[in-house]
């Protein structure tokens, strides 16, 4: 594979274990968490301690799919991964749970880096086509999410949850037309650059789209249900506005700690909309609890198979490439023999 030097700037500053990419990392993860938690703490405490601890959920049906919905991003990463690099999906499973605990805990697209890291010390492929599919699956995977949330707010703005007053609120004409007219550009560049943008071919990329959307269809499905089994006097149209809210959240880039703003933003809705706060913000504290307890657990189980399984990775690695080596040498012998003796 490539060497170090050759790696893009990005990666090497996401992953420098020494020197001024580590310091800059370190000093925005804290910043934001202290910020973060700062306001969260504030928010809470005018809430009340015991209110909060009195809405947790209690229903069974929250936790199991709390679980299933945990599992459901990494099942479909291995998947979708699986249409253009080949690896087993079942047994590499670990891989996109690390992946997911990255970018749920530690940073934005750190799993990106965590998984390109995986695949080139594990996988016969060029640095730079590792890195074109994961950035054309981001790709994919921001337009599903972006088309699925327009989707979920024309559904609300439709039925009559929310006023399309609310969410404009006092912007002039001259910023909203400003703002439909950045839109228009930015997909006439894209359509006009896209294979420049774009490496995939059309009928894998349309997989990996439609497999995105069903998957996001499912999960917002899904959470909506563990949402309702938490708090069943909510209406469903409220949940919709939520789970709008939990994908723009989602798509927010290099952002450590998504839960605690999805915290804070269930608690500006909660307000907004008149619910009460005291429950959900037990809510998504429960949510938030149990997402760093399970992210801790599958962390230390999956670093403990990667460095089970890690030399016996890197041994086959160097063994398909000296064999690679070998059978370009022997071809090489032969072409020179028919030159030679062209009989």
């Amino acid at each position: 594979m490539g060497s170090d030097s050759k790696r893009p700037f990005f990666v090497t500053l996401l992953t420098d274990t020494e020197g001024p990419g580590r310091i800059v990392r370190k000093v925005a993860h804290y910043a934001f968490l202290v910020a973060i938690a700062g306001y969260l703490l504030y928010k809470m405490s005018d809430i009340g301690w015991v209110q909060i601890l009195d809405s947790l959920p209690t229903s069974p049906l929250f936790y199991i799919l709390f679980v299933v919905l945990f599992f459901s991003l990494p099942v479909a990463e291995a998947l979708i991964y699986r249409l253009t690099w080949n690896f087993s999906a079942i047994r590499h499973l670990h891989v996109f749970i690390k992946k997911r605990v990255y970018n749920k805990d530690v940073l934005g697209y750190s799993g990106e880096v965590y998984l390109y890291s995986w695949a080139r010390n594990n996988l016969q492929i060029r640095d730079w086509d590792i890195l074109k599919t994961i950035r054309d699956n981001n790709i994919l995977s921001s337009v599903a999410s972006t088309a699925i949330a327009a989707a979920l707010l024309l559904i609300f703005v439709s039925v009559g949850s929310i006023r399309v007053s609310d969410l404009i609120g006092q912007q002039s004409t001259a910023n909203i037309i400003t703002g439909v007219l950045l839109v228009v550009v930015l997909v006439i560049l894209g359509m006009r650059f896209r294979r420049r943008l774009f490496s995939l071919a059309p009928r894998i990329a349309l997989i990996i789209l439609a497999t995105h959307a069903v998957r996001l269809l499912i999960g917002n499905g899904l959470q909506i249900l563990m949402w309702e089994a938490a708090i069943p006097e909510i209406d469903i149209s409220v949940w919709l506005t939520f789970a709008a809210t939990s994908i723009v959240v989602s798509r927010i880039p290099f952002v450590p700690n998504r839960d605690l703003i999805m915290l804070g933003a269930g608690i500006e809705l909660a307000e907004m909309l008149e619910l009460s706060t005291a429950s959900i913000t037990g809510l998504f504290v429960t949510l938030s609890v149990l997402g760093k307890i399970s992210n801790l657990f599958w962390f230390v189980l999956v670093s403990f198979i990667d460095r089970k399984d890690g030399p016996e990775a890197s041994q086959k690695t160097a063994e398909i490439a000296q064999y690679e080596e070998s059978l370009a040498t022997e071809n090489e012998e032969e072409a020179v023999e028919r030159q030679l003796d062209p009989v």
